[in-house]
């Protein structure tokens, strides 16, 4: 008696992360990070577990989020230059963001934290957070002993997330990406 093969669920992509990759960008031009993925498709048979059924390897720019299938002659030259999380972010604090070097922050926390903000705020919302710190914090009036330390840090929060390019910059350097709003039914 002979079997026929049923498809079960259907085919399913699956995306591993291979690791990360500075590159410029073909769409958006920058040189920034890229994460690297192994892409599968699997089919789920019924009576037999999943089969890949084909592979490739795609980046995706972190700052347009465009995702691009590497040539497979060129997948071993990819792979050979994989940085894990943790160097990705050394390899960025040594690259020169918006004019200020990022390697002068460490590991210390990051111009939201200073400010005490969202990485999402308006910026509106991070203004009025530098005001307040700097009422606070400010040497002439402030009681604490790293006051001029603290207003060092706010104001150099303030440069760089209050000028969109820099801020810009400073995201794609954190990791953070800027996807465009969505669009509302009114709209369309």
């Amino acid at each position: 008696m002979v079997m026929p093969l049923l498809y079960g669920l259907g085919a399913k992509d699956h995306l591993d992360l291979a690791g990360y990759l500075i590159l410029p960008c073909q769409k958006c031009g920058t040189t920034g990070p890229f994460a690297a993925f192994t892409h599968k498709r699997k089919v789920t048979f019924y009576g037999f577990s999943t089969v890949s059924i084909k592979e490739q390897f795609v980046i995706e720019c972190r700052t347009c989020t465009q995702r691009f299938s590497v040539p497979p002659d060129s997948i071993a030259d990819f792979k050979n230059n994989l940085m894990t999380e943790q160097q990705l972010a050394a390899k960025m604090r040594q690259m020169s963001v918006g004019g200020a070097q990022l390697a002068a922050q460490g590991s210390g926390p990051t111009l939201y934290q200073v400010l005490q903000v969202d990485p999402l705020a308006e910026p509106e919302v991070i203004e009025a957070a530098f005001r307040r710190l700097a009422i606070k914090y400010h040497p002439d009036t402030s009681t604490d002993p790293q006051a001029s330390d603290k207003m060092r840090a706010i104001l150099e929060a303030k440069e760089v997330l209050g000028d969109p390019a820099k801020r810009k910059a400073y995201n794609r350097s954190l990791g953070i990406v800027e996807r465009a709003p969505a669009m509302r039914p009114e709209d369309i």
